[in-house]
């Protein structure tokens, strides 16, 4: 027999959102399993723009635009190495394009400082 949890301790609606040191440089990560890591320096203040721009991530990956291995991203059926300067990077390639231009972030910005 089914049952109903009442008030429930996690959203099935939103991402899942976790925090740890990314390193130095890396604001946030999107796991092909819809979570995301949030680099755990990174000042509270900018946490929300942070997972504006990564939530865009996961949309990319829900539509099938998105995906990535051990060393290689899949754009829309294309191809790239991680370890080309534009894909390491970011700023220049199709899906940060769309995930800076949809969320409140810009590459490179000083003010997070990570």
């Amino acid at each position: 027999m089914a049952f109903k949890l009442d008030n429930a301790p996690y959203n099935l609606e939103g991402p899942s959102v976790l925090f740890k040191d990314l390193g130095p440089g890396i604001l946030g990560e999107t796991n092909r399993s819809g979570t995301m890591t949030i680099n755990s320096k990174l000042d509270p203040k900018f946490v929300e723009e942070v997972c504006e721009h990564e939530e865009v991530h996961v949309d990319q990956i829900r539509r099938g635009d998105l995906t990535y291995d051990d060393g290689n991203i899949y754009w829309k059926g294309k191809k790239f190495n991680k370890n080309l300067r534009m894909v390491r990077e970011g700023k220049n390639t199709e899906w940060e394009k769309e995930a800076y231009a949809k969320s409140n972030t810009k590459h490179g910005e000083t003010k997070y400082n990570v």
